[in-house]
Parts: C-alpha cells; structure tokens; sequence
C-alpha cells in the first residue's frame, strides 16, 4: 500500500480481523491469567481501565463525534486530538479539582466501590471491543457497568428506554419543522451552498464540543468505575493520558468499523445536518443529566434520534429509497442494541451462580431485591 493511499478502516482486510481477534484472545488470557495469579486488585483495574477507555470511547464514538468524524474528514487529525483531547483534559480537570479526586461526575454515586473485581467485570471491556468490531452499537451502560450496578440496574433500563423513546420523539418533532421550513434543503439531490456549508463548519465545532461536554459527564462513570474512586495527582495525570491516548486512536481511525451507524444515515456528512444532529441530542443528554444522577445508556438515546429523524424525512420528502429499507437500517441498530443488554443481562445472572457473594437469594429475588432496598 502505497503512502498517499487512504486505508478505509470501515472494511479491515481478512488479515486486519485475524490480526484483531488473536489480539483480543491475547487479551483475554493475560487478564485471566492475572486474575488467577491473584494480582491486586488496583492494577486490574487500571489494565481494564486502559482497556475501557478504547472500547467504551471507541463504542461511543459513533454517538459523540462520529458526526464530526464523517463530515470533517478533510481536517487534519492533530486539529481534531488538540481540540477534543484538550476539552477532555480541562472537563476531566474540573471534575476531579471540586469533586474530591473524582471523575465520574456522581454517575457512580448509587453504585458501591468494588472491593475486589470478578473475572466476568474485568473481561467486560474486552467483550465491548469485540462487539465494537463488529459494528455494533451496544450499550456500554449495560455490558459494562451494569456489571457494577447491583441495586440501580433496573432504573438504568428504565431511564434508557424512556431515553431512546423521547429521543425519536424529539427527533420526530425537530426535524418535521425543519423540513417544513425548508424542504429543498432535505431532498436526496440537494447539494449544500459553498458559503453556508463554510458557516455552518464552524458552528459544527462549537456544537460537537458541547455534545462532547455533555458525553463526559454521562459516560466517563462506565470507564472510570475500574479505578479508586479518589485519585491523586499522579493517578489523574495517568488517567487522562490514556484517554487523549484512546480518542487519538479513534480519531486516527476515523471512527473504526463502527462508524458506518452514522455513515449510511440521510445527509449527515453536510455541516448544518451535523450540527443540529450534535446539538439536539447534546442537549438530551444534558436534560438527561439534570432529571437524576442514575446511569444510563447515551447509546440508546443516540439511535432513537437517529431512528426518529431518519423515519421522518423519508416519509415528508417522500423518498425514493423504500419504507422498508429505511425500517431496516433502524431495526437493525435497535436489533444489535438489544443483543448488548441481552448479553449483560445474562452475563450478570452467569455471575450470581459464580460467585459466592451474591448467593443470598435467588437471581430473581437477587434482581428484584433491589427495588425493596430502594424503598427504604
């Protein structure tokens, strides 16, 4: 391959897959064995962490800057890293100046600090790169954290589901006026002005900041939730930088394989369909924040905007391409979205019956035990 030949990371080579998969095999002995060997506990975690802060960000890429990514595939990646990498340092900064050392900017504060991982948490992150290869966009909420969730896990599925629901709801509403206001500007032949395509590339900086704000503050907690709850100086410092480190991989890929959720979506490689994507769905994600501090899954509020907005201009710019087809590409997302709970759902049961702790009940008494403890 020559130098000035663009590698298309949406499609790895056969070699690329083999390459990964022995990768991610290698991966899951080294944790297994160190498991086995009785490593402390702190570097466990802060090996799943650094494992997370790939998979979670690159699983969620799709959903933060995935927009920015297809339409601004013409800037150079060091304004992108200097930009995102920074804004991840002083937000992180904040948090962890006026929190106390924390991070997790209170999405963990109805979620117990674990004392000692278990093989099915510290494996979690390697499952989501796995899944994240193959394209699909599962909830990092539920097949990481919900690992931890123990008593909230049931008000992370209601929060997420009520999540994806507004969100195609809003979708819906938002962009049916904007189609009404001007309905050249969705059609599948439109081509953007020059000049407005230009204003609105710089406004979709200000917007894929702000969703990338509002992201952190949601998200962080699914990465963080390996590492002590306080950190020092040093600790911080190390954390971050394998953050920058893993968003500069993702920046580098142009999203990975995952990125195509958002490449095959109507128009959104046009500034001004990013930006209004970046700053609904930011402000979301905001609101989202405000109602309660239980962690939920960005995930699915991501793919029901994106459901919403697709359903919504197909049927008013009455497309060419079919219903069905459109019906497709939205059902297959929630398809791969269910399967991410699906897995977590199981995964945490499976860890009932391997570990002693939690053999105080039933698994299903276990589950629903935590709606009784809430209550008192």
């Amino acid at each position: 391959m020559s130098q000035n030949q663009e590698i298309d990371y949406q499609h790895p080579t056969k070699q690329d897959q083999i390459r990964f998969f022995v990768f991610a095999f290698v991966l899951v002995i080294g944790i297994t064995a160190g498991y086995f060997l009785g490593i402390p506990r702190y570097y466990l975690g802060w090996f799943s962490f650094a494992i997370a802060s790939f998979s979670v960000a690159g699983n969620d890429a799709v959903q933060t800057i995935g927009t920015f990514i297809e339409s601004k595939k013409s800037v150079h990646w060091l304004h992108k890293i200097l930009v995102f990498g920074g804004l991840l340092f002083f937000v992180h900064l904040l948090a962890w100046f006026f929190h106390g050392g924390e991070i997790h900017f209170h999405r963990l504060d109805s979620i117990p600090e674990t004392k000692e991982f278990n093989l099915l948490q510290l494996l979690a992150p390697v499952l989501l790169v796995v899944i994240t290869r193959l394209r699909a966009p599962v909830s990092t909420t539920f097949l990481v954290l919900g690992l931890f969730g123990g008593k909230s896990i049931d008000q992370m599925l209601t929060k997420s589901f009520f999540g994806y629901g507004l969100a195609f709801l809003v979708a819906i509403a938002v962009w049916a006026i904007l189609v009404k206001v001007d309905p050249h500007e969705y059609h599948e032949v439109h081509t953007p002005d020059p000049v407005s395509e230009r204003r609105w590339s710089r406004l979709q900086w200000l917007s894929t900041m702000y969703l990338w704000v509002a992201w952190l503050f949601q998200d962080t907690a699914n990465i963080a939730v390996f590492l002590p709850r306080q950190l020092g100086l040093i600790e911080f410092l190390v954390a971050v930088f394998i953050l920058i480190f893993a968003l500069l991989v993702i920046i580098r890929t142009n999203g990975g394989t995952i990125q195509q959720v958002v490449s095959e979506k109507s128009d959104i490689q046009w500034a001004k369909a990013a930006t209004i994507v970046d700053l609904v769905y930011g402000s979301l994600l905001f609101f989202f924040q405000a109602i309660s501090n239980i962690p939920m899954s960005t995930t699915w509020a991501f793919l029901g905007l994106l459901a919403g907005r697709e359903i919504i201009l197909n049927v008013i710019t009455y497309k060419d391409l079919p219903y069905l087809d459109t019906f497709r590409k939205v059902g297959k997302d929630v398809v791969l979205a269910t399967i991410g709970i699906v897995v977590s759902i199981l995964i945490f049961f499976l860890s009932y019956f391997l570990y002693p702790e939690q053999r105080k009940s039933t698994p299903l008494e276990f589950w629903n035990s935590t709606n009784q403890e809430d209550s008192l």
